[in-house]
């Protein structure tokens, strides 16, 4: 039903290119100077792997939050409740500690960035499982409450004819 429509495709491709192309700057794994480079090294093909995970997903869920916006007239969906499982994906897959948003948070809130930049980088692959969690989460509630919109109560319009 959404992506029936080719301009909730050309939404959710652009989205997740957009955020593949983000993790992988922050992963370091894709550099733009001198070259265009893209470097995969053994120890972060999990990472990797759930990065394009939670990106396909993104980009999924953002194009049905497309649709339901604009077709939401008669709905009872709360906009709050369509971004929140998207913006927490996001911030909890991105792994801060592994590029300079680590030194970042170490030079703005000091000893409690060097916290929060040890527990980014300790526990970065139960973060981003939990994301994709997330976005499972997100994409399951924006198609349930698709569908059941789309439910019509046969009783009570049969008693109002009978």
């Amino acid at each position: 039903m959404v992506f029936s429509n080719w301009h909730y495709v050309v939404i959710a491709g652009v989205i997740s290119t957009i955020f593949w192309i983000i993790f992988s700057v922050f992963d370091q794994l894709l550099f733009f100077t001198p070259v265009l480079v893209f470097y995969l090294p053994d120890d972060a093909v999990t990472g990797f792997i759930l990065s394009t995970i939670t990106t396909v997903l993104l980009g999924i869920v953002v194009g049905m939050n497309v649709y339901v916006l604009r077709h939401s007239k008669g709905l009872k969906i709360n906009i709050k409740s369509l971004f929140s499982g998207s913006t927490l994906s996001v911030l909890s897959s991105t792994c801060a500690s592994c590029s300079s948003l680590g030194s970042l948070l170490v030079s703005t809130f000091g000893g409690i960035g060097v916290t929060a930049s040890a527990f980014l980088t300790n526990y970065q692959t139960p973060l981003r499982i939990f994301s994709i969690a997330l976005l499972i989460w997100a994409l399951y509630s924006i198609s349930n409450k698709l569908s059941k919109s789309c439910i019509l109560d046969y009783k009570v319009d049969n008693q109002k004819q009978g």
